[in-house]
């Protein structure tokens, strides 16, 4: 049948391996495993030339697909990047394997779906925004150590000021550690650090704290030079340059949450729906179906997580200092389930970002109710972190 293809293979992709298998409409043809590395795509290369193969499908396992992906596309092959669950409901038994001999099964009667597949530009942004993110969540690991060090010393200490852990904070809580003299507070605050002082529970540990000090210290300026090095790089890409140039208008995001959505959706037109958007996110519940009543569940969670978090941490924000259309939203929902609903409204108000993203980013719009002056200057500090950056 002209709808099967002559040749097919699947690659197995996983950390350390590379399961190859090359089928035709009789049957396996050729089987090997290599090491996943640029001298085992090779070998792998050989094996489909020598078999006169030139379409592969490769699982999206982790990172674990860019190197084959890249160097078997640059030569030739035809390599369609599938989504692993997606691929395995074509199978009689779900929980089987989707070993190399399925993928090539699957490829040959053209019942897989192509994933998309970011430029090398775009994975490299991703990895950076990705980066940013982990290192944020690090630090706010850190502080919250540090906060339960310091409240064996004193539960009371850190509420002297609006952050322990800006600069005078951080100097405070060195000081006291180290025995040192303290000055520049006010005569209210000095005579109640002075009580908190002599009621403390015991010694507050200055090798704890000037280490965590220090941490926090290095991670903030690490973040720095992440920043700088996303604002380049942004500044390179037309289509996300413009994306977060967009996105930038809705009050309620910030330069970094901007970025980073940008980055995890890479390209807006490989959504014809707003809809289709929000599930790949995995913001959209689960539900059962029973006649004409719908039980809906937790999330299904399918998308990537950083996206999610993305969402909804700019839903928190939106809720109490976005635009009216934001603020009044979540108040309904509120209103609706009660305080116990918090999640449940910042979910919904999250899903609801996504969908009026989607819109802008497609018809290439700015956000209706938009502060031009605030929008304008979060572009220029891109622009600024992009000519500082130094790779060098």
């Amino acid at each position: 049948s002209k709808d099967i293809k002559e040749v097919t293979s699947g690659i197995d992709v996983s950390k350390g391996k590379l399961d190859l298998c090359v089928m035709n409409q009789s049957g396996i043809v050729a089987q090997a495993e290599f090491i996943n590395d640029l001298s085992g795509v090779k070998k792998v290369f050989e094996l489909l030339i020598e078999n006169k193969c030139y379409d592969a499908a490769i699982e999206s396992t982790g990172p674990y697909w860019y190197g084959v992906y890249d160097y078997l596309t640059e030569h030739g092959i035809n390599v369609m990047l599938v989504n692993p669950a997606k691929a395995k409901s074509h199978l009689l038994n779900k929980s089987d394997r989707l070993d190399g001999a399925s993928l090539a099964t699957l490829l040959m009667i053209n019942q897989l779906s192509p994933s998309f597949v970011p430029d090398k530009d775009l994975r490299k942004l991703k990895r950076l925004t990705r980066m940013r993110a982990s290192l944020t969540e690090m630090k706010t690991a850190i502080k919250n150590q540090t906060t339960a060090v310091v409240s064996t010393f004193s539960p009371e200490l850190l509420s002297l000021f609006s952050d322990a852990f800006g600069k005078s904070g951080k100097e405070l809580l060195y000081k006291i550690a180290n025995g040192e003299k303290i000055t520049g507070l006010s005569e209210e605050k000095m005579k109640r650090l002075q009580e908190i002082i002599s009621n403390a529970f015991q010694k507050l540990d200055p090798w704890i704290i000037q280490f965590a000090l220090s941490m926090i210290s290095e991670i903030e300026e690490k973040v720095k030079e992440l920043d700088d090095a996303i604002a380049s790089m942004i500044q390179s890409m037309p289509k996300i340059r413009k994306y977060v140039d967009l996105l930038l208008t809705i009050s309620g995001i910030g330069l970094e949450t901007a970025q980073a959505i940008a980055a995890e959706i890479g390209d807006i037109s490989r959504f014809s729906t707003s809809g289709k958007l929000v599930r790949y996110s995995g913001l959209n519940p689960t539900y059962k179906q029973s006649g004409s009543v719908k039980v809906y569940g937790k999330l299904e969670k399918a998308g990537p997580p950083y996206l999610r978090r993305m969402l909804y941490q700019a839903a928190q924000v939106m809720a109490f200092f976005g635009p009216d259309e934001f603020k009044n939203y979540y108040t309904h929902l509120i209103n609706r389930f009660g305080s116990k609903g918090y999640t449940v409204a910042i979910v919904s108000l999250a899903r609801k970002l996504l969908r009026v993203i989607w819109a802008m980013l497609t018809d290439e719009s700015e956000f209706i109710d938009q502060k031009t002056a605030l929008a304008e200057s979060k572009r220029r500090r891109i622009a600024k972190r992009a000519e500082k950056f130094n790779p060098g």
